[in-house]
C-alpha cells in the first residue's frame, strides 16, 4: 500500500489526493462476475415481478370495487423495489459489495413471494 499523498498550501491548509477511479477499482475475479450478474438478473427479475403485478391486479380488480387492489403495485414498489431491490441493482452494477447486493436481492425475493401469496389470498384465488 503506497502512502497518501497531500499538498500543503500557503495559508497552512493540507489538500489530500486521491488516486483516480479507474486506479482504485481492481478487476473483479470470475467468481465476482458471475455474483454481480446473478445480482442483475434477480434485480431485473424482480422488476419485471412489479410490472406482471401491475397487470395481474389490474386484469382481477373488482370492477364494480373501488379501486384498492392497485394499491399492492404501490405498496410492492414503495416497500419492497425501493429499499431492496434497487440499492442491490446499484451495488452490483458498479461491481461493489456484491455480497450484501445478493443478500437484499435474496431478501427482496422472499418477500416478494410472501406478498404474493397475500395478495392472492386477498383476491380470493386459488394459490396453485
Amino acid at each position: 500500500m503506497k502512502p497518501a499523498q497531500f499538498i500543503l498550501t500557503h495559508s497552512g491548509a493540507t489538500i489530500w489526493l486521491t488516486d483516480s477511479q479507474s486506479e482504485m477499482r481492481k478487476p473483479l475475479s470470475l467468481g465476482d462476475k458471475r455474483l454481480g450478474l446473478s445480482v442483475l438478473f434477480a434485480c431485473g427479475m424482480e422488476a419485471a415481478f412489479i410490472v406482471f403485478l401491475a397487470v395481474f391486479l389490474f386484469i382481477h380488480a373488482d370492477p364494480l370495487g373501488d379501486g384498492m387492489e392497485m394499491v399492492g403495485v404501490g405498496f410492492a414498489f414503495m416497500l419492497i423495489f425501493l429499499p431492496f431491490t434497487l440499492p442491490a441493482l446499484i451495488l452490483a452494477r458498479s461491481g461493489r459489495w456484491l455480497v450484501l447486493a445478493a443478500g437484499l436481492a435474496a431478501l427482496a425475493a422472499f418477500v416478494y413471494f410472501a406478498f404474493w401469496l397475500e395478495v392472492l389470498s386477498e383476491l380470493g384465488l386459488p394459490k396453485a
